[in-house]
């Protein structure tokens, strides 16, 4: 019995779809990226970039959505931010996403998937991961050899937050206004803050996890998400073995 339930657990855990209600809840911070379809790089153009952006700031206010970090890469984007609730973030996600299909189809003149089906969207723990988060996503064009420099590439909030540049898309984040008085202050720090990263040797892995926080804190929301996948597993088995009347 133990044996049949391990493999059972491990068979759905390990698959490719896991609710998201087990994984973001009302109110939390959070880390979204997806992949073009097939991995091909349909935001490759400054237009199709463009386009993205252009989206992200028309919708996020409509569904309740701050964001508080972006990149866009050539076929994948990293945003960070916090939602209002779990329903509204999703809604706003499968718009935009759609929206931009759409558009991109219509531009190059053909149909087909443009958005991998489910977005990744790990939950960040607080404010101050967070903040880890958007300096790990800065550097995103440099770990790829798009540019030497986080200050190189247009398509970051890093302007925003390292040179004090307008974007009207971002929402400041609470820990990057506690980095200093005056924006001066802030941007000199948070400029130090990439930096120091971008010469670390450790590798920060935000796009592979669902949870980011402290280890410990990572490991007791994996147990609460088990906990939950039991419950679901079991519920289902029994419903399915319910004698008929």
């Amino acid at each position: 019995m133990v044996v049949r339930f391990g493999m059972l657990f491990a068979s759905q855990i390990c698959m490719a779809y896991i609710s998201r209600s087990l994984i973001i809840s009302d109110g939390c911070y959070f880390h979204v990226t997806w992949q073009c379809h097939n991995r091909k790089w349909f935001l490759k153009w400054d237009w199709s970039k463009q386009l993205y952006y252009d989206l992200l700031l028309k919708y996020k206010e409509k569904y309740g959505l701050e964001i508080h970090s972006y990149c866009l890469m050539d076929n994948h984007p990293h945003l960070s931010g916090k939602l209002r609730t779990r329903d509204q973030f999703s809604s706003f996600f499968r718009t935009v996403n759609s929206m931009f299909a759409r558009a991109v189809n219509k531009k190059l003149g053909h149909c087909g998937q443009i958005v991998m089906d489910r977005f990744k969207s790990p939950t960040i723990k607080d404010d101050r991961h967070l903040l880890t988060v958007m300096t790990y996503g800065d550097l995103n064009p440099c770990r790829v050899g798009k540019t030497t420099k986080p200050d190189e590439y247009r398509w970051s909030s890093y302007g925003y937050y390292a040179y004090g540049k307008k974007d009207p898309l971002i929402t400041p984040a609470p820990s990057y206004l506690a980095l200093g008085d005056t924006p001066e202050e802030r941007q000199k720090v948070y400029r130090e803050m990439v930096h120091e990263l971008f010469n670390s040797p450790r590798y920060i892995n935000i796009s592979h996890t669902r949870f980011i926080g402290d280890p410990d804190w990572v490991l007791e929301k994996y147990k609460e998400m088990k906990e939950k996948m039991i419950i679901i597993i079991f519920g289902a088995k029994k419903v399915s073995q319910k004698p008929s009347p």
